[in-house]
């Protein structure tokens, strides 16, 4: 699997190189920048978290036999709630499992994790110094997303990253925008070869399980991923206990707040931002990532898939659970049910200060509906909303 991994990155280091003229990643002065920085440490940080995997088979070889019983992954068109449903669930500690993003990016194996734990129990003993250090550089770090999307190496958040160990996350397409290679991963399902599906999948397979060795293999895993949402038929080949809730908002609300969050990371990396190609793409990639889990949810028990409406999520958040906990034959507990009051009420007084321009990116409300009338029609959702047009700013 790892020589398998690495052949990937050299493929994507060499279309870096010498492929680039007719892409978007041309290699202007800004991404040369970025990407002289960022190739390195994605290479030698996957080559530290392989040599934890690999050390995980000589000291830590019972995860292989942890069985992941019943995970539930919340996938969904981005920009849907999923991030608000994952972290309000992950607080039923009695039930739930989630990796955190430091997790994912530092310690996808268990001997990084045990390494980690270690040095965190050294630094409360001399007064947690370290702990602090870095709860600064982390609201530093994260500070240009904080209006988009809160994000924090402390917080829960989307596994898939953790695919970037084997260089085949859905995030790739970001500083490697060469379709030919990347935009599989956005139609994974159909686009992904059987035999590549089997490596990615059990890989991810793999990575559960040494989670679940480390923190308790009574829990059950949760996942939160919208970029599993073209993965769908393959979370139900090699994880058939599954148990799946789909978010869902209307196309009015979802579309340009997806254009807004994905210009964030596109732009970083100095890619083409120029025309409207970019924004033509992220219609493309929403297009497939609604339909597609329409398209095959009855393929599932009924008891074993949901879609939840992000506006029934947000109007009221203890209903919203107590529907999935119902559909999937779970009990909410005190605890949880204390912790889920605090959350309703939060969600309730919550308001987003991320502002997008709709003109910005040559959106109109009928366009949407011509190109998305089949979720309209499918999730009942209100075909008379009228998005309001430059200079005016929308909420989502």
């Amino acid at each position: 699997m790892m020589f398998w991994a690495f052949s990937v990155f050299f493929r994507l280091f060499k279309l870096t190189l010498f492929h680039d003229r007719n892409s978007f990643a041309r290699m202007t002065p800004k991404r040369i920048r970025v990407m002289a920085v960022f190739l390195p440490v994605i290479f030698f940080g996957q080559v530290a978290n392989w040599i934890g995997l690999l050390l995980d088979d000589v000291f830590f070889r019972g995860y292989r036999k942890v069985a992941i019983q019943d995970p539930v992954f919340i996938i969904g068109i981005p920009r849907s709630g999923t991030t608000l449903l994952h972290r309000i669930m992950a607080q039923d500690t009695e039930r739930f499992t989630s990796f955190r993003l430091w997790e994912i990016i530092f310690a996808p194996s268990i001997t990084q994790r045990k390494f980690w734990a270690t040095v965190s129990h050294i630094d409360r003993m001399i007064g947690s110094h370290g702990r602090r250090f870095l709860a600064k550089a982390d609201r530093q770090l994260f500070a240009p997303l904080s209006e988009i999307h809160k994000m924090s190496l402390f917080d829960y958040d989307e596994d898939d990253l953790v695919l970037t160990t084997i260089f085949s996350s859905s995030y790739m397409l970001f500083p490697f925008p060469f379709f030919e290679e990347t935009w599989r991963h956005v139609r994974f399902d159909v686009e992904t070869c059987a035999t590549d599906q089997d490596h990615i999948m059990r890989f991810y397979a793999a990575c559960v399980r040494r989670h679940l060795y480390f923190h308790g293999e009574d829990k059950l895993f949760l996942s939160k991923n919208p970029a599993f949402s073209p993965k769908i038929d393959a979370i139900r080949r090699h994880f058939p206990r599954a148990r799946v809730v789909c978010s869902m908002r209307t196309p009015y609300e979802a579309i340009p707040s997806l254009i807004s969050l994905l210009h964030v990371p596109w732009d970083f990396f100095g890619n083409d931002t120029q025309g409207l190609h970019f924004r033509d793409r992220v219609l493309e990639l929403a297009g497939y990532w609604y339909r597609h889990p329409m398209h095959h949810a009855q393929e599932w028990q009924e008891n074993r898939f949901l879609f939840l409406i992000y506006d029934d999520l947000k109007s009221d958040v203890k209903s919203a659970v107590a529907d999935i906990y119902q559909r999937f034959g779970f009990v909410i507990g005190e605890l949880f049910a204390s912790r889920l009051e605090i959350e309703h009420e939060r969600a309730r007084a919550y308001k987003s200060n991320h502002q997008y321009s709709l003109e910005k990116f040559g959106l109109t409300a009928e366009g949407i509906l011509l190109g998305f009338g089949d979720v309209f029609e499918r999730f009942d959702f209100d075909k008379t909303l009228q998005i309001p047009a430059e200079p005016t700013t929308y909420r989502g």
